[in-house]
């Protein structure tokens, strides 16, 4: 089952199997008539799954319908969406995370904060969205009007959190039965929410000299707050804030992290969180847990990292080639996401968007981070940009 507008990627990647077409693979109603017009029909399904974050829930819902063999119930893959109804789980269960409340729209809680019923700062976001996208820090009247100015016409509902301070890190890895059976620990460089300033979206893996503490700590949260979710069978990718040795839960996703992340896992671990995923959804035991990982790959001493290389808005007339980037310094692989002559719009409205990604290797993760920065840096000097009019700005690489 694809979108209309991937119709083409199948056959492109090889696939020579029935393919269904949906108008909105996200909509049940619309994957359900792609499905009759081939006379088929859940039942007719093991199961149905996806790793795409916007269907996990019609996926669910869909496999409801009869198929043999189930993976995620609707409740939990909402659990995994709505991040307020996440962040209440998380709550009940005695985590520590962020005050949250849902406001219909915007002029709302603007109405709340004039009041003094909600006290600034706050992070404003959808209640499912995803890369960040119309996520803000929101630290004063004026810094909501911009927000409300960004988003346009932008539909709420709109979740808003306390603000958390802190360094952001995340978990990846696999849980099965509502144990960890592989567990990835990183710090990204900033904060997520910093790339609506134009900082580098990157992260880096934690190595020995962190010490064991902060990672056994980050585990364990993560753990209980799986459980909370009800997500004991899958991948996960989980964001959580560190400051003065205290951790907030932050959100978590039932699917592969973004940029390079499975890259740096397999790199660090010897595993393969994509296998991960299709035994969780077909009831076979975990690859990582069955002695099933890349014989002498991991895990391995140093530290992996990656970066999502972005571009100012306008049509690139030069783009540095995949092996200019992996003659970098620390660099083991890059990923080319455009070529020259693509328009690009304003990627600071996502952490999803990029033109190249760079998979970065060093004994230490403080090297990783210099190596990142480097990288960053140089590629936005060997960019070659024509500049875009400001209404001209629609549109890049996405990395969902």
């Amino acid at each position: 089952m694809v979108s209309f507008a991937d119709r083409f990627k199948p056959s492109e990647e090889g696939f020579t199997g029935t393919v269904a077409v949906a108008r909105d693979h996200t909509s049940v109603e619309e994957v359900l008539g792609a499905l009759a017009d081939l006379r088929l029909a859940p039942s007719a399904f093991l199961t149905v799954c996806t790793e795409d974050e916007f269907a996990i829930v019609t996926a669910a819902v869909l496999a409801e319908l009869g198929c043999a063999q189930g993976f995620l119930t609707p409740a939990v893959a909402l659990a995994l969406r709505d991040k307020g109804l996440q962040k209440q789980r998380v709550r009940d269960a005695g985590l520590p995370v962020a005050d949250s409340a849902r406001f219909c729209g915007l002029d709302a809680l603007a109405g709340a904060v004039e009041t003094g019923s909600v006290a600034l700062p706050v992070v404003v976001k959808p209640p499912a969205g995803a890369g960040s996208v119309h996520t803000r820090v929101v630290r004063d009247a004026a810094e909501l009007d911009a927000f409300a100015r960004d988003v346009g016409n932008a539909p709420g509902p709109w979740l808003i959190e306390s603000f958390v301070p802190g360094e952001e890190l995340h978990v990846d890895g696999a849980v099965r039965d509502g144990r960890i059976v592989v567990v990835s620990v990183s710090r990204y460089l900033h904060n997520v929410v910093e790339v609506h300033r134009g900082r580098l979206v990157a992260s880096a893996t934690l190595d020995a000299g962190s010490g064991k503490a902060l990672p056994d700590a980050l585990a364990a949260l993560t753990e209980r707050a799986l459980c909370a979710i009800g997500h004991t069978d899958g991948v996960f990718h989980l964001e959580a804030f560190h400051h003065e040795g205290a951790l907030v839960f932050g959100e978590c996703a039932g699917r592969i992290g973004g940029g390079m992340i499975l890259e740096a896992v397999r790199g660090k671990y010897g595993v393969d969180l994509y296998r991960e995923w299709a035994a969780a959804a077909l009831g076979l035991p975990s690859p990582a847990a069955d002695g099933g990982g890349t014989p002498g790959a991991g895990p391995q001493k140093d530290s992996f990292g990656w970066v999502n290389l972005a571009a100012p808005p306008g049509r690139i007339r030069v783009l540095p080639s995949q092996t200019s980037i992996e003659n970098r310094p620390g660099v083991v692989q890059a990923q080319l996401w455009a070529k020259e002559g693509d328009r690009i719009g304003d990627m600071r409205e996502g952490s999803h968007l990029l033109v190249a990604k760079a998979l970065v290797r060093a004994p230490a993760e403080a090297e990783v981070r210099e190596r990142l920065a480097e990288v960053g840096q140089w590629f936005s000097a060997a960019l070659d940009m024509e500049p875009a009019p400001v209404a001209d700005a629609e549109g890049g690489g996405s990395d969902v």
